[in-house]
C-alpha cells in the first residue's frame, strides 16, 4: 500500500472538528445530567391539605390553611420523579394525631407526624412545612382590635429615598385572657433592616407576641415600600416677618430667597410650593449688620431642603406716623 493511500485511510477514519465538537457535547451534556440527578437540592412543594377532627371548643386564630407548603431534600432524580408523579388530591391530616400543647391550643405540624407519602409517591425528607404550628383558643376568650406597626430601619443608597410604608392590615385581631390583654394597644412585627436601598421594598415580616398566651388573627403582615430617585428643584419665595406690627414697615432687601431642596421623583406637585414659608423675625435684627437670618416657617412633609440663598437679609424699619 502506498503512502497517499494510507494518508488518505487515516484522514478519513478521523472525525470533522464540528463532529468531534458535538460529541464531546453530548458527552459533558451527559455526565452534567448524571451529576445533577445525584446531587442533593431541596424543592419546595405545595400540598392541597384537609384538616379533619378539629378540637371541640376551640376556634382557630387563624384560617385553617388549605394548601401546606413543604420543603424537601432529596437527590435530583427523586425530586424531579416527585414533580412529574404528585397527585393534585388534597392530603387529609387528623388533628388527633398532631402533637398539641397548652390543653390543645397549639397543634405542631411536623413530618413526623404527617405523611406525605401518597400525595408525593415517595419517601421524603421533609426539612420545613409552613405555617409549621395551628393556634386555637377558647370559644369564650376574651378579643379586641389593636394597631399593626412595623420597625422600621432603611438607609437608601445615595439619590434615593423611600415614601410611608403601605402596611396591611393596619389593625388586627388579638385574643386571650382579659389580663393578659387589657394593656395591649399596639402589635409589632419583626423589624426590617435594609440599607443601600434603591428598589421597591415588598415583604412579609412576622408578628411578635407580647406574650405566650396572647394570640392574633394573622401571623405575618403585608408591607410595600415605594423606593424612588429624588431630584433636585429650586423656588424662588417671597420673605415676610412674622412680626406684624402697625406702627412700623418693614422694608427688607432682597425681599425673595431661593431655596433649594430635593423631594422623590414624582411625589411633589406645583401646587405644593405654596406649603414653602420663608419669613424673618424683625425682633431678632442685628444692631451691628442691621440684618435678619431668613428661615423656613413650613415646609412640605416629603422634601429635604438643601439651601436657602440668601441666608441673611438687610432691612429698614420705618416708623409709621
Amino acid at each position: 500500500m502506498s503512502n497517499t493511500e494510507s494518508k488518505y485511510l487515516i484522514s478519513k477514519k478521523k472525525p470533522g472538528k464540528t463532529k468531534a465538537f458535538f460529541i464531546c457535547l453530548l458527552i459533558a451534556s451527559f455526565l452534567w445530567l448524571v451529576h445533577s440527578l445525584n446531587t442533593v437540592y431541596t424543592q419546595s412543594f405545595k400540598i392541597p391539605v384537609v384538616f379533619k377532627n378539629l378540637p371541640p371548643g376551640k376556634r382557630p386564630l387563624v384560617q385553617i390553611p388549605e394548601v401546606l407548603t413543604i420543603d424537601v431534600k432529596g437527590s435530583g432524580l427523586k425530586l424531579a420523579m416527585m414533580l412529574l408523579t404528585k397527585s393534585k388530591q388534597a392530603l387529609e391530616i387528623d388533628f388527633n394525631a398532631l402533637k398539641s400543647h397548652n390543653r390543645n391550643q397549639t397543634f405542631i405540624l411536623s413530618s413526623s407526624r404527617i405523611n406525605f407519602k401518597p400525595v408525593l409517591g415517595f419517601e421524603a425528607l421533609v426539612k420545613h412545612i409552613y405555617p409549621d404550628t395551628l393556634y386555637f383558643t377558647e370559644k369564650t376568650g376574651y378579643q379586641k382590635n389593636v394597631a399593626l406597626k412595623v420597625p422600621l430601619y432603611l438607609k437608601c443608597r445615595e439619590g434615593y429615598a423611600y415614601k410611608k410604608p403601605e402596611i396591611n392590615p393596619a389593625f388586627i385581631t388579638i385574643f386571650g385572657d382579659t389580663a393578659d390583654i387589657a394593656g395591649i394597644d399596639t402589635i409589632y412585627t419583626q423589624a426590617i433592616n435594609l440599607s443601600d436601598v434603591s428598589e421597591n421594598i415588598n415583604m412579609k415580616p412576622l408578628l411578635v407576641k407580647p406574650k405566650p398566651e396572647v394570640y392574633t388573627n394573622v401571623s405575618e403582615a403585608s408591607v410595600f415600600i415605594e423606593v424612588e430617585k429624588l431630584i433636585e428643584q429650586v423656588i424662588t419665595l417671597p420673605i415676610s416677618d412674622i412680626r406684624q406690627n402697625n406702627a412700623r414697615h418693614i422694608n427688607i432687601f432682597p425681599s425673595q430667597v431661593k431655596v433649594k431642596f430635593t423631594t422623590i421623583q414624582n411625589s411633589f406637585n406645583v401646587q405644593d410650593t405654596a406649603l414653602f414659608k420663608a419669613v424673618i423675625n424683625s425682633d431678632k435684627i442685628n444692631s451691628a449688620s442691621k440684618k435678619c437670618e431668613v428661615f423656613l416657617s413650613t415646609v412640605p412633609g416629603h422634601v429635604t431642603v438643601m439651601d436657602i440663598e440668601p441666608r441673611q437679609v438687610e432691612i429698614l424699619i420705618l416708623k409709621n406716623k
